[in-house]
């Protein structure tokens, strides 16, 4: 308990907690400038905006940053904070990947900014109107920061708009959590009000990056889509979850409307761009399924971006993580054999029946897969002597998944020399060589380039794409399945997908579970590794099965040969542990001691 207010003011400003952030004061050294000197300056007005924009997350640099390894797509070999997630290991004192601080430190500077920018009238000046641009794109960011805070948090605390003074009374400093909904309706508001300024998209090169009215509505999209999903529209479990004045923070009435409203913000996405899904024909002029899919994450800025991570401060990180230890890279970005097993045969059959288990699959003998032997011939996509569990895959699996035997996307400074995966026990990127191995016997091919040679530091630039037009193709076809079921633009979204993808549309007269079923395989397939299948498990509800269960994939630690059968077994890479409590993230305890407002999440 805190003894007084200078000493909560104290710890408050020391902190990385959400009422904390540094603060430009009036009486500063010489060199230092007020705040009222800031915004009368355009170069140091346009210094704070990009402030404003630097709480972006970059999931290029994968440690800590990345949420991928705690799904059930992947399970990374590195030391690294996610294994505490998935070990069961955190606390509300030791939470790993904890961004309550940090996201209301970006939200209190895009405040401040929001409200102080059109005091720069030399920005005016120069560029008439700017000011009103910076001002709403800095009100998205905020936005999107809040949205960060509700995805992994639940409902949270929504700020004044005027940021407090440091010396506001305690009454004032100390504020409650709002509702669910109610976050949820300020976001939406502050998009709404951002598209009546903002450029439909960036004007030119150097705007890449910047929020644009496209962004706001890709954002609007997802966050109704979360609203509407069975974790936050009318969850009993969180019958208890309330404020300590009794205030309901989850509701607990089912609102069928709530997907209608995701429907329509996922429409008005895909109706601003009619040129549909980013595509890529071979060098004979032919549409390209496989190069389409590939290249859709590494020709940046291509038509189906929406808003993407301009650069990342390591973009080789990423790409070393996932290459070969022959090329100098770590190999440990390891997809596990659910997410393999999920990809569908070339003749868009499921390879697997839903009679069966990842440990105890059974095959789905109509769709040509088989789980013995070797490939005699050479197909499009595999060379002969491949194990026959990757040969006649559909197009995306060969852009996402790297497995044992394959050759390696990068070809040398020649074009021309192949790298052989080695992933069995004894082989050259195997178990037995190094800590830095594949626990699943498999590595990650998707977003990874051709053209960038881990071995020599050399990449090729990429962008991190946090939205994009397939999921809000995936979006509308999940929520009007949840709202109008019988609406022919189910299939209709769900099959241009697919036929990006090289595979044939879902087949006719499916009922809502099964096209639900549907919606969420294509959901795990095309969007794999970019971070949606975390939080799409917990919003539908369904992560105590999923989360929980053991990663598996092959027995890496055996196997001295391609064709040694030991290593083709299906074997545990990780057992987890996921509880009820951890559909949420606690609150950090140290702003838990400092608001006695606060109530912590469920069951921490």
């Amino acid at each position: 308990m805190l003894k007084n207010k200078s000493t909560y003011i104290f710890l408050l400003l020391s902190s990385m907690s959400f009422l904390s952030c540094k603060k430009f004061l009036d009486k500063q050294p010489n060199d230092m400038l007020s705040i009222d000197q800031v915004f009368a300056i355009r170069q140091e007005t346009e210094r704070y905006l990009a402030n404003v924009y630097s709480y972006i997350p970059d999931p290029l640099l994968c440690n800590g940053t990345n949420y991928t390894p705690m799904s059930d797509e992947a399970d990374w070999v590195f030391n690294w904070p996610h294994q505490q997630i998935n070990t069961g290991n955190w606390s509300p004192v030791s939470a790993p990947y904890d961004i309550w601080g940090k996201y209301y430190k970006g939200i209190r500077a895009a405040s401040t900014f929001i409200n102080r920018v059109a005091e720069c009238k030399e920005c005016d000046e120069l560029n008439a109107g700017i000011t009103t641009r910076y001002r709403e794109e800095a009100r998205i960011l905020r936005a999107y920061y809040y949205f960060l805070l509700i995805r992994q948090y639940g409902p949270v605390t929504i700020l004044p708009d005027v940021p407090l003074p440091i010396d506001a009374p305690l009454s004032e400093i100390q504020l409650p959590r709002n509702s669910y909904d109610e976050c949820v309706d300020f976001i939406v508001s502050e998009l709404d009000k951002a598209q009546q300024v903002l450029p439909e998209e960036a004007l030119n090169t150097s705007d890449y990056g910047r929020t644009t009215i496209g962004m706001a509505r890709a954002l609007k999209s997802r966050v109704l889509l979360y609203a509407a999903s069975p974790q936050w529209n009318g969850n009993t479990a969180y019958a208890s979850f309330k404020n300590k004045d009794g205030k309901q923070l989850v509701n607990q009435t089912y609102n069928q409307d709530k997907w209608r409203k995701a429907a329509a913000a996922a429409k008005a996405v895909i109706d601003k761009m009619p040129d549909g899904l980013y595509k890529k024909n071979a060098a004979d002029g032919t549409f390209d399924p496989f190069l389409s899919y590939q290249y859709l994450f590494l020709d940046r800025w291509n038509k189906e971006v929406i808003w993407a991570r301009p650069m990342t401060g390591d973009v080789l990180r990423y790409e070393r993580c996932a290459a070969p230890r022959q090329l100098n890279g770590y190999i440990g970005l390891a997809p596990s054999q659910q997410l393999v097993d999920e990809y569908e045969m070339e003749n868009g059959l499921r390879p697997f029946t839903a009679a069966g288990t990842t440990a105890v699959p059974v095959i789905n003998p109509a769709s040509g897969y088989s789980e013995t032997g070797f490939s005699t011939v050479a197909t499009k996509y595999t060379k002969a002597g491949i194990h026959n569990m990757y040969v006649k895959r559909e197009p995306r699996f060969y852009a996402s998944i790297g497995y044992n035997g394959m050759d390696w996307l990068y070809k040398g400074a020649d074009g021309k020399t192949n790298t052989r995966v080695e992933l069995y026990a004894t082989g050259r990127d195997g178990y037995n060589g190094s800590n830095d191995h594949s626990n699943t016997g498999y590595t990650t091919t998707k977003m990874i380039h051709p053209e960038s040679d881990v071995r020599n530091t050399k990449h090729v630039l990429k962008s991190w794409i946090f939205f994009r037009l397939a999921e809000a193709y995936l979006n509308y076809a999940e929520a009007l399945n949840e709202y109008e079921p019988t609406n022919p633009d189910i299939y209709t979204y769900i099959n241009l997908i697919r036929e990006r993808g090289g595979l044939p549309a879902i087949p006719p007269g499916l009922n809502q579970e099964q096209l639900r079923e549907r919606i969420w395989h294509e959901r795990k397939i095309e969007l794999a590794f970019e971070e949606h299948r975390f939080w799409d498990t917990k919003r539908w509800k369904i992560a105590e099965q999923t989360d929980a269960a053991p990663i598996y994939g092959m027995n890496v630690t055996a196997g001295t040969s391609f064709t040694d059968l030991n290593f083709y077994k299906r074997t545990v890479a990780e057992s987890r542990v996921f509880q009820k409590k951890h559909m949420l993230w606690p609150i950090p305890q140290s702003e838990m001691d400092r608001n006695d407002k606060l109530v912590q999440n469920p069951e921490w």
